[in-house]
């Protein structure tokens, strides 16, 4: 496959932030959760994952997981001058660390 080079100039900031973000939900395969554990889409393995602030340096803890919900305690705390606004909540896998984006069927709920 041939990659087509495109002028980025051509595009306004709005523009290139929805093609970013596009091209981002396009990495991460959504998680599918069964029985608690993550079932990795790159490994196939089932673990317990953990819970990524994409563009940031924070974690959070989760706590508890399930095919339709999750429980997490944001912010730990460990690093500092942040802000706490990330770009998007992603599950890793503890196998082999692929990320996955977090479907809209799963709540979150921050306690």
């Amino acid at each position: 496959m041939a990659l087509t080079t495109i002028d980025m100039s051509e595009f306004t900031k709005e523009q290139l932030f929805s093609l970013i973000d596009g091209a981002k939900r396009m990495l991460y395969s959504e998680a599918t959760v069964v029985g608690g554990e993550l079932i990795c889409a790159k490994c196939k393995l089932p673990g317990t994952p953990a819970l990524l602030e994409e563009g940031m340096t924070v974690t959070h803890n989760l706590i508890k997981l399930s095919g339709t919900r999750m429980e997490a305690k944001g912010w730990d705390g460990r690093s500092s001058a942040v802000s706490e606004e990330g770009e998007r909540l992603l599950l890793e896998c503890p196998n082999c660390f692929q990320r996955h984006s977090i479907p809209d069927s799963l709540a979150l709920e921050w306690l």
